[in-house]
């Protein structure tokens, strides 16, 4: 429905949020830097607590070696050179005999033991046992009498009957194209069920489409005058020659210049008399504080000073923990040892007193050969056989 007055443009963001006018924001100038009169006093916290001290260099605790040698000069002789003195021996000969090499006169032979021991010899080549293979032909006809052949024998086959193959003939009657399904399963007349999906007709209206649009009310298009078309000129060539100074040439003329002066001050004085505006943010903010060299901390501490007394090397562990000489704590492991007893040990048995030593009767076998028999062999089963 299209709406009877004229499409309001006008936005929530519009309503809330109207634009106002900008306002120069003033630059605020910083003023001026003051330098303070006097020097700032460069003296710290850590200075005034420590001053500085000069330490002398703490004496060696070592005791001085004071030798006195009395005018004696030392004798450098050790015990091993009085006890040990080099007597003098005769060169003993060698038992050596002289055994200058005089080369052979004999030609050398060169057959190692190998050669003269192991002479090659020519073996005789070994007759293989393996049997020839040789196919044996027999010179007697082949027998090829089989039991199938001797007892079985063959008998005429009957003539065979040639029965020709019927022609086709095609039937007379009709084919009947029914099926078992169609036969046995026959349709029945059923109604059509109605569809529950919604009718998609189309609503018609004899009124004509509104195609009025919001973009269409509140943008109209506006007729534009058509331009005119100039027709352009025909270029003609000027006459003269082109000048082709530019303004850059015209206005940046070369000039002659000199070195451009450092602006890095010099040792002896720059001649300017004008004060040097060093003024910072951290200068105008952070001030320098008058400092006095009053002590700071515990009033009742005393300035070091330096002891008269040297230096005794010992420290105060060394001092409150002097070392002392402890007892051994007595074991109380028993000692691994038997007292033996004084008597005499018995070393009777049960073997001892009822088996007594008999005397063995030696072998006679061992004296034949001092009765004059000679031994011959050992059998296998053991025995020694001897005789006269």
């Amino acid at each position: 429905m299209a709406g009877e007055g004229a499409f309001e443009d006008a936005t929530t963001f519009k309503t809330d949020y109207p634009a106002h006018p900008l306002q120069f924001k003033p630059h605020q100038k910083g003023n001026l830097y003051m330098k303070p009169e006097g020097d700032i006093d460069l003296r710290t916290s850590y200075i005034n607590d420590y001053p500085e001290k000069s330490v002398g260099k703490t004496a060696s605790m070592r005791p001085v070696n004071n030798y006195n040698d009395d005018g004696v000069p030392f004798e450098g002789f050790p015990t091993y050179k009085h006890d040990y003195l080099p007597w003098k021996a005769n060169k003993q000969e060698t038992i050596k005999k002289d055994k200058t090499y005089a080369p052979p006169t004999a030609p050398m032979d060169d057959r190692t033991t190998f050669r003269m021991d192991f002479i090659p010899r020519d073996l005789p080549k070994t007759k293989s046992c393996k049997p020839d293979n040789m196919t044996l032909v027999s010179k007697e006809p082949f027998d090829d009498l089989t039991n199938n052949k001797i007892d079985y024998r063959s008998h005429p086959l009957p003539e065979r009957v040639w029965i020709p193959k019927a022609e086709y003939a095609p039937p007379k009657a009709p084919l009947e194209s029914t099926t078992t399904n169609q036969r046995d399963f026959q349709g029945h007349a059923a109604r059509k069920l109605d569809s529950f999906k919604p009718r998609n007709d189309g609503i018609k209206s004899e009124q004509p489409l509104d195609d009025k649009t919001e973009f269409r009310d509140s943008y109209k298009q506006w007729e534009m005058p058509i331009k005119d078309k100039k027709a352009g000129n025909v270029y003609v060539k000027p006459q003269g020659v082109m000048d082709d100074t530019t303004s850059h040439k015209k206005d940046y003329v070369p000039h002659p210049h000199q070195v451009t002066r450092a602006f890095k001050p010099t040792n002896q004085g720059s001649g300017n008399d004008a004060q040097f505006d060093d003024t910072t943010t951290f200068k105008t903010d952070y001030k320098p504080w008058q400092a006095s060299n009053e002590r700071r901390g515990d009033p009742s501490r005393k300035a070091y000073e330096m002891p008269k007394v040297p230096f005794d090397g010992i420290p105060t562990y060394a001092a409150h923990y002097i070392q002392k000489d402890a007892n051994p704590v007595r074991s109380y492991k028993p000692d691994n040892f038997i007292e033996a007893n004084r008597a005499p040990f018995e070393g009777n048995t049960m073997y001892k007193t009822e088996y007594t030593m008999k005397q063995v009767e030696p072998c006679p076998v061992l004296d034949l050969p001092k009765h004059g028999y000679r031994f011959l062999e050992t059998r296998p089963t053991g025995c020694q056989v001897y005789a006269k």
